[in-house]
């Protein structure tokens, strides 16, 4: 303030002393938040990067193990990513892998797995994946009202001719062969250019359903009509 100008020097020290004896608690506690709010965070951003770090070498350590045997143990190292490490990606990942590996001898376990990374994964990509493995496992196991439900979904970017190919499959399960060609029509209709592999597969599938029958009423009626224009 102005007045504080006119003091002298003594006046100025005298008040500057009586300030910090009315507000040095409310000052130190002050800077010891703001230190202590640094020192958090810096703490908490040190532990992120040794979770991820860790959570990364273990992945690794699953993912070599895969290259090196299809049939090797992953079985400690997923679990504890997803004991100890559930929110990173590298979790999720690693629970598709061991996914995959239970496929082969029991559906399932591979399809708790994969419900695992639905519930946990945090990749769009990486959830969709695991969400389109377990509709078709299901499938197989026979769930088709579980396969519906995970096969039914309104937002999929990317992934919605795999959705619709599971309803096609389900389709087929239940005898209503009709129902099956519309979605695998649908599943070919949103494919890229790109997919041509998979265009390949829900040919093959479309071209295995049977053609579609005329009914027998139809047919008696056409032969019906023939008969009467020869007659004539």
């Amino acid at each position: 303030m102005v007045d504080d100008i006119l003091l002298s020097p003594e006046e100025q020290d005298e008040k500057a002393k009586q300030w910090l004896k009315d507000n040095g608690l409310a000052l130190i506690v002050g800077v010891a938040l703001g230190l202590g709010a640094v020192f958090g965070y810096n703490t908490y951003t040190a532990k992120q990067i040794a979770n991820a770090e860790q959570a990364s070498t273990l992945y690794n350590q699953a993912l070599e193990s895969i290259k090196a045997s299809e049939l090797a143990d992953i079985e400690e190292p997923v679990a504890t990513l997803k004991g100890e490490f559930p929110g990173t990606p590298y979790a999720s990942k690693a629970a598709l892998l061991r996914a995959k590996q239970l496929s082969v001898s029991d559906l399932s376990a591979a399809s708790n797995e994969l419900q695992w990374v639905i519930d946990n994964a945090k990749e769009f990509g990486v959830k969709h994946t695991a969400r389109v493995r377990r509709a078709k496992i299901e499938v197989a196991l026979g769930n088709l009202e579980s396969a519906k439900s995970l096969a039914t979904i309104d937002s999929a970017e990317g992934f919605g001719s795999y959705y619709q190919e599971i309803l096609g499959d389900i389709a087929m399960a239940e005898g209503q062969e009709a129902l099956a060609r519309d979605y695998y029509q649908q599943s070919l209709d949103n494919l890229g250019a790109s997919d041509a592999a998979y265009r390949s597969v829900l040919n093959l599938k479309l071209n295995r359903i049977p053609a579609a029958k005329i009914p027998a009423a139809i047919t008696d009626s056409a032969a019906a009509s023939d008969t009467d224009s020869d007659a004539e």
